[in-house]
């Protein structure tokens, strides 16, 4: 290796490896003289170690070693990383040709030849020394440029790669660029093929809201006609009263660069009726003016049906098609609220059918529902165009009448509707006649309150109601009161019977010929707590609206019965009980199960019980009502129909029931036989049983002239005060025996 002197120049390390060192004296001698440092090493593997660690400039190599020779070390020495660069120089005393090429062929570099000429020495050593550093220098210059190219190989490589990368993402740009216009395309496409087939109407406009694009859904709607439909505004085209405000609609969103929604009712070219719910949505240039409207519409005209639906369902009563209760006091409320501010005053009516619950029950719901239908349509017909008709609910009817003006006669047109119904109603081919009740309520002077109003009215309508119905009234402020002993009475009469407050009075049916006493009716009274004897009159209505009147019928027909079991025991001839039934006790419970058990339970026979019946029951042929009167018939109970001649069908149902009796009411006996009609009438009712072979009973005979007129012309049977009053059972027995 090389090693710097003092004065920085190098000096060059030899080593010699020679066996015999006495033939290297001259020459070791020599070289250090000339300032070269010398290592000796005197066989073959020292001189390698040697190598190995001093790193000698050039090394003089013997031939002629113990062991391995001078060429196997030459070899060990080039074969080693290490050493593989450092010359060698044989030393030998052969001088033929042959050694010299071993040596070569080992990796010397140069022959001397022993004895050794310092001389000689010194100049080989020099040059190989020249030639070594030459190579040195060379090598560190190929390694420089090595390094260099490398350098450069490396640089254009990572350049390569960076174009190579650059290509690539260029590539990859190129190839989205490519893929995102081919999914505008798409898109676009999509979008065309949505526009042009969608069931919507998608329609832009320009600042003048003139239409620049539709497609084909609306062009369709419009009739096809692209002259009149493009380059034009909505009012010039289709154009109406609805399409005015949409365009001013359009022109809302142009100024106010916002989107809105329209709901427009028009009609497509072909008549039909559309509502479209339209979003109007502005468009903006680069710098951010509106430019343009898109206007997307969906036919939601079903859903608009099912919302009229939806609202007539909640507001309109469905079987009249009237406003309903809810509607009426919706209505009700502005009213109040705008007679309130401006100072006029309204009234509301409420109207009940009379006795249309008998007619429903008997005729069944389909003639009921169409008779309530007619009674809305001419109902209608007598108001004023502005007022209200409603249908409450069941057979209860309102109108309100707004705006009444200064000496507006309100009992003018409640007169209008009473006579109104004077007229039949035609139901599914025949004639049908019913009567109303109407009470009135004024605002302000009965009330400027809503429920209070309805409940003015209402006692109003049931003061018509007990003044005979078919009539009007006017509320005031007794009728509250009225009302009030109306529910007190109610609550009263659901005790009495527990209380034993119910009574049985008996009044005789008398032969006209003889005289003879033949039966009784039985006649409810009602003995109050407080000691007042109250008639029918006053609480059967009650009774018959609550439903109490089948617990109270049922115990009426058992008292009846007991009552006839022990007038007739060991009677030659009997006696025949005339027990009334009610309506409701058709409807509400078993009847004929009632009877049955009340006549086995008290022994009565069924010829000793006679039913009194009304002719509502038998306006029709309720296959119900027809079975009971059948199976009464059947058992021997006869059947007589109570205040014949005051009902509203005709007697056509005489030879369809099994009726036995009837009875002429006491409105026409009590004129006979003065009044010249009803005269006429009784005779017309008296030729009709005797043609039907029907007993015939005269209710009301309180003078001779009347029983003898009833006689004379064949009325066998009569019954009233001439004969004798309502009487309890023990002053009727009494009565009886002092016959």
């Amino acid at each position: 290796m090389t090693v710097m002197t003092s004065a920085e120049q190098p000096i060059a390390t030899i080593l010699i490896i020679d066996d015999v060192p006495a033939n290297l004296g001259v020459a070791v001698e020599h070289l250090e003289s000339h300032g070269y440092r010398v290592v000796i090493a005197q066989e073959g593997e020292e001189g390698l170690q040697r190598a190995a660690f001093v790193e000698p400039d050039i090394i003089l190599l013997d031939v002629m070693l113990p062991g391995e020779n001078g060429f196997e070390i030459c070899r060990r020495l080039k074969a080693d990383a290490k050493t593989q660069d450092i010359p060698v120089i044989f030393m030998t005393a052969l001088s033929g040709e042959g050694a010299k090429l071993a040596g070569f062929e080992a990796g010397g570099v140069d022959y001397l030849v022993k004895p050794l000429r310092g001389g000689e020495v010194l100049a080989r050593i020099d040059i190989h020394l020249k030639i070594s550093r030459m190579q040195h220098q060379l090598r560190a210059q190929n390694a420089m440029l090595q390094s260099h190219r490398q350098e450069l190989e490396r640089q254009v490589e990572e350049r390569t790669a960076q174009l190579l990368a650059s290509n690539r993402l260029l590539e990859a740009e190129i190839g989205e660029r490519k893929k995102a216009e081919q999914a505008l395309q798409e898109r676009e496409r999509q979008y065309r093929t949505l526009a042009e087939h969608t069931p919507d109407t998608i329609v832009r406009y320009d600042r003048q809201c003139r239409r620049v694009y539709a497609n084909p859904k609306l062009i369709e709607e419009l009739g096809g006609d692209l002259e009149r439909i493009l380059r034009h505004t909505p009012t010039e085209y289709p154009g109406g009263q609805s399409v005015d405000a949409y365009q001013a609609c359009i022109e809302q969103v142009f100024a106010e660069a916002r989107p809105m929604n329209y709901e427009l009712a028009w009609q497509a070219a072909d008549g039909r009726q559309i509502v479209s719910d339209i979003r109007l949505t502005p468009e903006f240039d680069a710098d951010g003016g509106v430019v343009s409207v898109l206007a997307v519409g969906r036919d939601i005209s079903e859903i608009d049906q099912y919302r009229r639906n939806i609202h007539r369902l909640a507001f309109y009563d469905n079987l009249t098609d009237l406003p309903n209760r809810a509607l009426l006091a919706d209505r009700l409320r502005q009213t109040i609220a705008d007679a309130s501010l401006y100072g006029y005053r309204f009234a509301l009516m409420l109207m009940d059918l009379d006795r249309f619950k008998e007619i429903n029950d008997t005729l069944g719901h389909g003639m009921g529902d169409q008779l309530l239908c007619a009674v809305a349509e001419r109902l209608s017909q007598c108001v004023r165009t502005f007022d209200m008709v409603a249908r409450l609910g069941g057979d209860e009817f309102a109108i309100l009448m707004p705006q009444l003006r200064d000496g507006e006669d309100i009992g003018a047109l409640a007169a209008k509707i009473v006579k109104a119904f004077e007229l039949p109603f035609p139901v599914f081919g025949r004639e049908m006649f019913i009567s109303a009740s109407l009470g009135i309520a004024l605002y302000p002077r009965d009330s400027a309150d809503l429920d209070a109003l309805f409940r003015c009215a209402d006692s109003a309508m049931y003061h018509a109601k007990q003044l005979g119905r078919n009539n009007f009234q006017f509320y005031n402020k007794e009728l509250t009161v009225r009302s009030s002993e109306r529910l007190a009475l109610e609550a009263a009469l659901r005790h009495a019977r527990a209380n034993g407050e119910l009574v049985l009075y008996y009044q005789p049916q008398v032969e006209l010929a003889s005289g003879r006493v033949i039966g009784a009716e039985a006649l409810l009274r009602w003995n109050r707590g407080d000691g007042d004897l109250v008639t029918p009159e006053t609480f059967i209505s009650v009774a018959e609206d609550s439903g109490l009147i089948v617990g109270i019928g049922e115990w009426v027909l058992e008292t009846a019965c007991r009552t006839a079991v022990k007038w007739n025991i060991g009677r030659e001839e009997p006696l025949k009980m005339a027990v009334n039934l009610s309506t409701r006790q058709f409807q509400q419970q078993d009847l004929l199960a009632t009877v049955k058990n009340v006549l086995l339970e008290t022994g009565c026979k069924a010829q000793w019980l006679k039913l009194e019946i009304t002719e509502s029951l038998l306006l029709e042929d309720s296959r119900e009502v027809i079975e009971v009167l059948n199976a009464f018939d059947e058992m021997g109970l006869a059947l007589s129909i109570d205040d014949f001649g005051t009902g509203y069908s005709a007697l056509s149902y005489l030879n369809r029931f099994p009726v036995r009796q009837i009875k002429i009411d006491r409105s026409f006996v009590s004129d006979i036989p003065g009044a010249q009609d009803k005269s006429e009438l009784v005779k017309a009712m008296i030729s009709i049983a005797q043609t039907l072979n029907l007993e015939l009973v005269a209710e009301g005979v309180e003078t001779r002239e009347q029983a003898d007129y009833l006689k004379r012309h064949g009325c066998l049977v009569g019954q009233g005060y001439l004969f004798g009053k309502p009487m309890p059972c023990e002053i009727f027995e009494a009565w009886l025996a002092g016959r």
